[in-house]
């Protein structure tokens, strides 16, 4: 597995030398980029995404006196963090010079192979295992030709053939937690839990006082920042003439915490010693709530996302969760309440009703966009025969929604 490691220019130059032939990574079809050629480009970053399964950078490239704008395609943030490379490493506006497999087609993309930032300071992919000399070429399998293979071959001669030298499969970064699901941290001795959740859960929408209690909007609103409050502002102004305002979700943004906890629809929940996982129906929005003990993440090695990182704890029969980490782009809390990278909220779950009923009571902080805490409890009921089904959002679908066109 490559990672990635800082190099002085030279370094990172030959390393990428080695790397034509050589496997990488790539979330998209390899089969766009020209392998065989490497590209130095030096241009203006204007947007950079920290995300998984990759990152991506765009950049403002001078091409005899005109801008052209290009796009390289990254590894995953696990690979980058191996080597040092953190979401704080490249900032819109500065200039940086990457190396990358151009696009096939001849337009402004590539596929990194290596950057050199501002202050000289260098990144390229390094295969310890690498060959000094390139002796074949980086395989694709859309465009390798089938090879029948021996005639005695069994498939368990075919399973010992492709089976890795060590198994379970240890981690990419040796210094990650053990994970939720592994054996060895479900074995671990742990207090009871205060009860299990497992089971599908419906919102309470309390239709016949939403106008008290918002259904599944936090009312009362707090006291909005400058910021926040012209956020509202523009919002009202939309509604009030009948348009739809800005709405992520209709966009395929994922709708994040808190909504994916107060939206209309069942949510399922899968409970172990060590996590919880959850499902929304609404576009099968995926949330997890880590229960073993683990250090939160150093917030520049995160992969801050809308539905933030989730840490749980017991108290008695009370499930308390604190989460942060959240990405500040096209987050939305609920109409007109836009959130951000400095959001934090804080849960405590209890179960009522022998069982059937999920009390939840939040807590939620966001100095950018309101003043001090925004306080509620929503409730959710346990639901029979409710199977959580697969669900997609697809902006061309949303598109032929009425009033999508404001």
């Amino acid at each position: 597995m490559p990672n990635w490691m800082k190099l002085g220019l030279p370094a990172m130059l030959a390393t990428a030398l080695l790397l034509v032939g050589l496997p990488a990574s790539g979330h998209h079809s390899a089969v766009a980029f020209d392998k065989s050629e490497s590209k130095t480009i030096t241009g203006t970053v204007t947007k950079f995404v920290w995300r998984n399964p990759h990152l991506s950078i765009s950049m403002d490239v001078d091409n005899n006196g005109s801008n052209e704008a290009w796009r390289i395609e990254g590894g995953s943030t696990t690979e980058m963090v191996n080597g040092g490379f953190t979401r704080d490493s490249i900032v819109v506006g500065q200039e940086i010079s990457v190396l990358v497999n151009p696009l096939r087609s001849g337009k402004p993309g590539g596929l990194l192979q290596g950057m050199t930032l501002a202050d000289g300071t260098a990144f390229g992919m390094e295969y310890p295992d690498a060959p000094t000399t390139v002796v074949s070429e980086r395989q694709l399998p859309s465009l390798t030709a089938y090879v029948p293979p021996p005639a005695d071959e069994t498939w368990q001669k075919r399973e010992a053939k492709t089976r890795p030298p060590v198994l379970p499969l240890p981690p990419e970064n040796p210094i990650l937690p053990l994970g939720a699901l592994d054996a060895e941290n479900l074995a671990k001795p742990r207090p009871k839990p205060g009860f299990d959740i497992t089971g599908t859960w419906a919102f309470r929408g309390e239709r016949e006082v939403q106008a008290n209690y918002g259904t599944y909007e936090f009312k009362p609103h707090p006291k909005w920042t400058t910021k926040g409050q012209g956020i509202y502002d523009e919002y009202q102004s939309f509604a009030l003439k009948g348009e739809r305002y800005a709405e992520p979700t209709a966009w395929c943004y994922p709708a994040g915490m808190p909504r994916l906890m107060t939206r209309y629809g069942s949510l399922m929940m899968l409970q172990y010693p060590t996590a919880i996982f959850m499902l929304s129906r609404l576009n099968n929005e995926y949330r997890v709530v880590f229960l073993d003990g683990r250090e939160r993440q150093a917030d520049n090695l995160r992969d801050a996302n809308w539905n933030g990182e989730s840490l749980g704890r017991w108290e008695g029969k009370t499930l308390v969760i604190e989460t942060e980490g959240f990405t500040d782009e096209n987050h939305l809390i609920q109409q007109g309440v836009f959130t951000g990278d400095q959001l934090k909220i804080t849960e405590r779950i209890s179960i009522i009703n022998d069982g059937n009923t999920m009390k939840m009571d939040f807590v939620l902080t966001d100095p950018e966009h309101w003043v001090g805490e925004w306080r509620h409890t929503k409730f959710r009921d346990r639901m029979l025969s409710g199977d959580v089904k697969e669900a997609n959002c697809l902006s061309e679908d949303n598109l032929a929604l009425p009033g999508m066109g404001n």
